[in-house]
């Protein structure tokens, strides 16, 4: 029986049920040579397979990206993106048929891709159907899970010129206008979990503002990817902390304290459930 105040997220076949007080932790395996974090250490096949089945077995899930989205990154093609991802996620299927698979990618034709070879669960779209015109149109043809993020640009130029009169406003407004779309072409609301794109064109204080927003007129859980993001410079600065790490598990903490389900995308799942525990 489901706990009143769970929230379901139809992933395909599956559904999972996101509890408060015990967030859905979605490891991130990024298979590029640029992205902010960990650039190039899993890029080969077999490192990144080995990391993905690593974050399984610490976290609830993986969440693989093969095009880095860190300001400035150039954009790549669907052909590179898909060489990148498709091998990894399909030996991971293999050698964990029941792991909880996402792909990273707002490019419909690496997420079809990722479906049909490894039958991923979840599509996490950075661009929120803004970026691939079909996108939405082939997630509606399927059961896939769906996260829907603002971005505030692409990564390219996303911090060059970063102006909201109001963000919390224009993210709240992107948000109704999202689900508006995505019910019109007939993808159901539990399918969806929504992400206020934390970094994504944003400066610190537009972080801590949609940080400390009540999004729960949506009726949906909230994807949360603080981990290892510039803003927790100021968050450890300003509360003596001593490395990015302890800033996150700080926020963590905040955010739990709120009672909501939610699902984190981090980088340490494994440490991150440490904390918790």
């Amino acid at each position: 029986m489901s706990c009143p105040t769970a929230q379901g997220w139809r992933c395909g076949d599956r559904r999972i049920e996101l509890y408060p007080g015990k967030p859905f932790l979605l490891g991130i395996l990024n298979v590029t040579p640029d992205s902010f974090s960990d650039g190039g250490r899993y890029s080969s096949v077999g490192a990144g397979v080995k990391r993905g089945l690593e974050l399984c077995e610490e976290g609830d899930g993986v969440d693989v990206g093969g095009e880095s989205t860190r300001p400035g990154a150039e954009p790549i093609s669907a052909q590179e993106e898909r060489a990148r991802v498709i091998p990894i996620l399909q030996e991971i299927r293999k050698e964990m048929p029941d792991a909880f698979l996402s792909i990273d990618t707002y490019k419909v034709e690496v997420a079809r891709a990722a479906f049909e070879v490894a039958g991923v669960d979840v599509v996490n779209d950075v661009g929120g159907g803004r970026w691939d015109e079909g996108m939405w149109d082939w997630l509606a043809s399927t059961r896939v899970g769906y996260v829907c993020m603002h971005a505030g640009g692409r990564p390219k130029e996303m911090q060059n010129q970063i102006k909201y009169r109001d963000v919390l406003q224009e993210v709240d407004e992107y948000f109704q206008e999202r689900l508006e779309g995505l019910r019109s072409v007939g993808i159901e609301e539990e399918r969806v979990v929504l992400d206020v794109g934390i970094g994504f064109g944003k400066l610190a204080d537009h972080n801590m503002a949609l940080l400390g927003g009540d999004w729960s007129r949506f009726g949906r859980p909230l994807m949360w990817g603080l981990s290892r993001k510039s803003f927790l410079g100021v968050t450890e600065k300003e509360k003596g902390l001593k490395s990015r790490d302890e800033a996150l598990d700080w926020w963590n903490r905040e955010l739990l304290q709120r009672g909501k389900p939610m699902v984190w995308r981090v980088h340490e799942p494994g440490r991150v459930r440490k904390v918790l525990s």
